[in-house]
């Protein structure tokens, strides 16, 4: 078919305008295919003989192609491009590059799986670790925490579809925030593991505080931060900062030289004279065995006693009108009291164990204060 305006041929008989000017195009010749039903087109026959594939079924165009003159023709690898029915029919993801790949585009799962790294790292010899209580909390609050991300993204995964909607709590997202926190303290440093646990945490603690912390039903209604800079309070925050900085000094005093006695007497022919040297307190063969400490993040139950203290801010954090039985406010002093004895028992006449005295000794003054005063 030809245009009588701008004679633009049509591959298409049956369009009744031109695609490239618009205007009317002249009515198809005898024999030309017409439209039988809304679904099927069948061809027009003048009682000649036509052979099978002539007269094959055409399908039907839509009403809207059949109206508006400017829509062009749609090839057919256009409309199987997104026809899998396989695919999910979501929308297309248009965030950030960086969460393109990840499972739920969740910043959170981003932060699991940089701690997830730092846990496997930790167990080569060369690389600081939690312990394997407090790996095995990261461990199963990351999977809990990807749960909860997975399923309001509305992914599913056999490894966390399992889990009951009990355990998806928006408390447990805010708690393990937190411990993570509390973990990337512990891990502070220089090197590869300190940056995959600052890294880790502060995704967690970013994402989670816009999604658990704030608004009307997260758990911030029950914290009031501004608190700890009221009153005796920031006497037990600087406390707790003390005891911190303290697990980072030296605990155990070392010596010139940790081992009595002299080094052994190989055997040797008479005419030769073994010198008796000391032995360098740096051998590694000899110092495997060596007890002693340097810091106090290397002391067992280091790591339980500081999330201790932590949680004795966030107890003077809690707002007044929060129910609380009477007996809660004796419970930090319940943890001075522990951490003065685990000082004693570890600690030796240094410069770590002095200063986390002196920081509980300012948590334990204001606790005392606080528990046995009504003004508050």
């Amino acid at each position: 078919m030809r245009c009588k305006e701008c004679g633009e041929i049509a591959q298409d008989r049956n369009l009744r305008y031109c695609e490239n000017c618009g205007a009317k195009m002249p009515t198809p010749p005898p024999g030309a295919v017409r439209r039988t039903s809304p679904g099927v087109a069948a061809p027009q026959t003048t009682g000649r003989v036509r052979s099978t594939a002539a007269a094959r079924a055409v399908p039907a165009r839509d009403e809207a192609e059949d109206t508006d003159p400017g829509l062009r023709a749609v090839h057919s690898g256009d409309v199987d491009e997104h026809t899998d029915p396989g695919r999910s029919a979501s929308p297309p993801y248009d965030g950030p590059v960086w969460l393109a790949h990840v499972p739920g585009h969740s910043p959170s799962v981003a932060g699991v799986g940089l701690l997830a790294v730092g846990l496997v790292l930790s167990i080569l010899p060369f690389f600081a670790g939690v312990g394997p209580f407090w790996s095995l909390m990261v461990f199963v609050g990351g999977w809990l925490v990807t749960a909860r991300e997975l399923r309001a993204a509305g992914e599913k995964h056999p490894l966390v579809d399992w889990v009951p909607p009990a355990l998806l709590h928006p408390a447990v997202p805010a708690v393990y925030a937190a411990v993570t926190a509390g973990l990337a303290i512990r891990m502070l440093g220089i090197g590869l593991t300190p940056l995959l646990w600052l890294g880790g945490a502060g995704l967690l603690g970013h994402d989670q505080y816009r999604k658990v912390y704030v608004g009307e039903e997260g758990v911030g209604r029950f914290f009031e931060p501004r608190q700890l800079l009221r009153g005796m309070a920031p006497v037990a925050l600087g406390g707790v900062a003390l005891c911190l900085v303290a697990l980072f000094l030296t605990w155990t005093p070392v010596k010139g030289t940790r081992y009595s006695g002299s080094a052994p007497v190989p055997q040797a022919p008479p005419q030769l004279r073994v010198v008796d040297a000391p032995r360098p307190s740096s051998d590694s063969v000899y110092s495997f065995f060596d007890e002693s400490y340097d810091t106090g993040w290397d002391l067992s139950f280091s790591i339980t006693l500081e999330m201790l203290l932590l949680a004795v801010l966030a107890f003077i954090a809690l707002r007044p009108e929060i129910p609380r039985p009477e007996w809660t406010r004796f419970v930090p002093l319940g943890v001075v009291v522990l951490g003065i004895v685990w000082t004693l028992v570890n600690g030796g006449l240094a410069m770590g164990p002095l200063l986390f005295l002196t920081g509980l000794a300012a948590v334990g003054f204001t606790m005392v204060y606080r528990a046995f005063t009504r003004a508050e």
